[in-house]
């Protein structure tokens, strides 16, 4: 390798060469065929001290590579090594053929499951779990609520929805409308950034549901005091399309509390 290159930048060319798959031989080679300009074999043997042989082994290697040319004077093989603009043309090339076969390799792909795990709660660890959706990457919890029955699982101290707001996390709310213990207006409900709408009337039941990320909790009732987190992408999916088709025949809490206060 030229002795005008500093040693980083004589190791970043091989780095580089190494990529496009040189070995060192075919690295010093093509380096002194880029000085040369077009050659034959001997002059070149001579100049790198090779046999003439291991030259020739070496052009037919970065000839397959697509970046050496060979013509023929006479008998004589001449080579020239391309401009090195070649390397980005190759690498447009080998972007394009990865492009083609990635749906073939997507195909063969099996994707891993993460083993579901289900963590169990007792009375007064319940509100781990709060704390847990607190923590939502999505920035949203999910909720299927019987209220009143809720409110006395967890308490009146622990002011989950001050601390959802304070975290910038969205509610999206399903209410037992039989069991609902307050009455929210629209401007409530955007500034506890909570979207909310009533069950149809014919249900009726007092465990609840919160769901987030790939996280899906049931809280029973205070009497029966215990608790399920459990953690599986696959029954979040399902609950969160049952959550989608109760949400479609439902109607809005704020609207229907009007109604009741206007009859």
């Amino acid at each position: 390798m030229p002795n005008t290159f500093t040693s980083k930048q004589k190791q970043e060319i091989t780095e580089v060469l190494t990529s496009f798959g040189f070995n060192p031989k075919d690295e010093y080679v093509y380096l002194a065929l880029l000085e040369m300009g077009s050659t034959t074999l001997t002059p070149l043997s001579r100049k790198l001290s090779l046999p003439v042989t291991t030259i020739q082994s070496t052009m037919q290697r970065l000839v397959k590579k697509g970046v050496v040319d060979v013509t023929k004077n006479k008998s004589r093989s001449v080579f020239q090594a391309h401009h090195p603009d070649v390397f980005k043309t190759l690498l447009t090339e080998q972007a394009k053929s990865v492009a083609g076969i990635l749906p073939l390799l997507a195909s063969l792909k099996t994707e891993t499951l993460e083993q579901a795990r289900i963590k169990i709660f007792e009375r007064e660890r319940v509100t781990d779990i709060l704390n847990e959706s607190l923590n939502a990457k999505s920035k949203i919890v999910y909720e299927i609520v019987s209220a009143k029955e809720f409110q006395d699982v967890i308490g009146e101290k622990f002011h989950y929805s001050k601390r959802r707001v304070q975290k910038g996390i969205k509610l999206k709310s399903l209410r037992v409308r039989s069991q609902e213990i307050k009455q929210y207006s629209s401007a409530t409900h955007a500034r506890e950034l909570r979207e909310a709408r009533f069950l149809p009337a014919d249900l009726s039941f007092q465990a609840s549901i919160l769901f987030w990320d790939d996280t899906v909790a049931i809280f029973s009732t205070k009497s029966e005091g215990s608790h399920v987190m459990i953690t599986s992408k696959t029954i979040r999916e399902m609950i969160e399309q049952i959550f989608e088709l109760l949400w479609s025949v439902s109607g809005k809490m704020e609207t229907l509390a009007q109604e009741k206060k206007n009859g």
